[in-house]
């Protein structure tokens, strides 16, 4: 039975959507978190979308639609929509059903969902089937082209044919022989109304109320949010069976996005079942090392509880773990990215590691090709080759108690390159005072996003190239994209803060709501095969390797 198919690729639809929409204080919340929505105990997730044509004339998107509009990122969501539009036929078409006649009967569909407001709602009550109710707003056409396909798709998969609804509300119903539940469809006003229940009164008389009103409650129209979404990450994998492997413990995320017109805006929370551990002790930077103009730093703390938990971590001569971390990058060389973690003891902790590297992994590295560790010539660690371009390192430091230091270029001065970028960068010192300001803070990220695309590219292609896999095509439509946006993108400051026992809190400003390392895998999974399984490294069969 492919009914609870047509469910995945309505839920997907909507969160596809949300997710191709991607001069406040960083304090502030958006309406809909101020007033957060409580979730009945049986909800998996909640999702309002204000839609693209609504988006393209708001004044706080104005900088994000420019950039949506010139010419690369048009043929990347012409690519984009086009994959996409060959999914449903392959996940819905059955033995006797054309793929073809499916997915030109959902294309149209899932093109309304991108443009117009919509919203989703799913339900997964104890020992029941899963609900969900799906509102759109359409005009009188395209509400006409859904009430016609979707009972087409039914009649093609099934065999029966959905029957004209009796109700005071125009549309249809269907039940399959056999089958507990029934999948309605009616219109209510500019709303388009499917849902999926054995009894779905109870949804169907709730979207009419608000219907009535003109708003969504608690993630009402009124707001300013382009996005907002509700996620039980534990009743998330009840619905979506390929998320049956994930971890215990999973938080509820609330998310809303916006934008002040020159950034997009993203707040929200996770909310754990259980407190979190953890311990937030003073800042501890790498000051010394870390040297300027930076095009990113990010500053990390409470990580040794997680860090304890990891059997990789026991299983090498690594000693008590770090309860910080530091990471940077200089512009100019691509490889010009470092770290440092605070260790009480981390000579001898390096000095454990960097012979367990000699005798154990260098065999290997020989056997396979590669280059293998040397000895750092003042003995305090280790480096992987000897390539001018690239230099993976490892050493002590004695500094601030002790310090882990490494990178990818040994070098820590070769010059730097700042033409072409526009955007100013902050001093070292306004970066760490932000960070130390905040007292709950767990988590801080700042990058020149524009100048951390190309180096984080090179990065990924090496790794890939490293791992034995396929590298992305340079004229690939993702990075024809980055490449034309690239120049245009400032800084994205990201900050995930304790705000109660078990509830971290997160927010992020940037020009398109993702940093540099994030664009690159983003591109990665657009330029899938099998869009919107996968990555194309992943996907695409490897190179013969020389």
């Amino acid at each position: 039975m492919r009914i609870q198919r047509i469910v995945r690729v309505l839920f997907f639809a909507g969160t596809l959507a949300a997710g191709a929409s991607c001069s406040k204080s960083e304090s502030d919340r958006p309406s809909g978190l101020e007033s957060p929505y409580v979730p009945s105990a049986d909800t998996v997730a909640r999702v309002h979308w204000l839609g693209e044509e609504r988006l393209g004339v708001a004044a706080s998107a104005s900088v994000l639609m420019r950039l949506w509009a010139i010419p690369a990122s048009a043929n990347l969501q012409a690519q984009t929509l086009d994959k996409l539009f060959t999914f449903p036929g392959r996940w819905l078409a059955g033995e006797t059903t054309s793929p073809g006649v499916v997915r030109e009967l959902v294309r149209p569909l899932l093109d309304d969902v991108v443009w117009n407001e919509s919203y989703l709602e799913i339900h997964h009550p104890a020992n029941q089937p899963v609900e969900f109710a799906f509102a759109i707003r359409l005009n009188p056409e395209h509400a006409g082209i859904w009430e016609t396909n979707l009972a087409s798709v039914l009649e093609s998969l099934t065999g029966v044919r959905p029957l004209t609804s009796a109700t005071d509300h125009p549309g249809w119903s269907f039940q399959q022989p056999g089958a507990p539940d029934f999948v309605k469809l009616i219109h209510a006003g500019e709303w388009t109304i499917v849902s999926r229940a054995p009894d779905d009164r109870a949804l169907r008389d709730g979207f009419l109320n608000w219907i009535r009103h003109d708003r969504i409650p608690d993630l009402g129209v009124g707001t300013n949010d382009w996005l907002q979404v509700d996620v039980d990450f534990q009743q998330l994998a009840a619905v979506l069976p390929a998320a049956g492997n994930l971890p215990a413990n999973l938080p509820k995320m609330s998310l809303a996005i916006n934008g002040d017109g020159a950034n997009v805006l993203a707040y929200g929370n996770l909310t754990f079942p259980q407190p979190i551990s953890l311990r937030l002790e003073s800042w501890n930077f790498p000051t010394n090392l870390i040297r300027e103009p930076l095009d990113s730093l990010t500053a990390v703390r409470g990580l040794n509880p997680w860090l304890s938990s990891l059997k990789i971590w026991h299983d090498l001569p690594l000693g008590t773990p770090p309860d910080q971390l530091c990471l940077w990058a200089l512009p100019g060389a691509d490889s010009q990215s470092f770290f440092a973690a605070p260790f009480p003891d981390a000579s001898n902790q390096v000095n454990r590691l960097a012979g367990y590297l000699m005798a154990h992994s260098n065999p290997w590295l020989d056997a396979h090709g590669y280059v293998k560790f040397e000895y750092l010539p003042d003995a305090t660690g280790v480096l992987l080759g000897n390539l001018s371009s690239i230099q993976p390192f490892l050493k002590s430091v004695d500094a601030a108690g002790g310090l882990a230091f490494g990178g990818l270029l040994l070098d820590t001065n070769p010059g730097t390159n700042t033409q072409g970028n526009l955007f100013d960068r902050p001093a070292l010192s306004s970066l760490l005072d932000r960070i130390s300001a905040q007292t709950n803070l767990v988590y801080f990220d700042w990058e020149l996003t524009g100048s951390r695309i190309e180096p984080c590219l090179y990065l990924g292609q090496a790794a890939r190239v490293v791992s034995h896999h396929t590298q992305l095509p340079l004229e690939s439509s993702s990075l024809e994209c980055l490449r034309a946006i690239e120049p245009r993108l400032g800084a994205c400051t990201t900050t995930l803060t304790r705000t109660g026992p078990n509830q971290l809190s997160f927010f992020r400003r940037s020009t398109v709501g993702f940093t540099g390392a994030e664009l690159q895998l983003l591109a990665d999974w657009l330029e899938s095969p099998q869009f919107p399984s996968g990555l194309y490294s992943l996907l695409t069969p490897s190179p013969t390797q020389p």
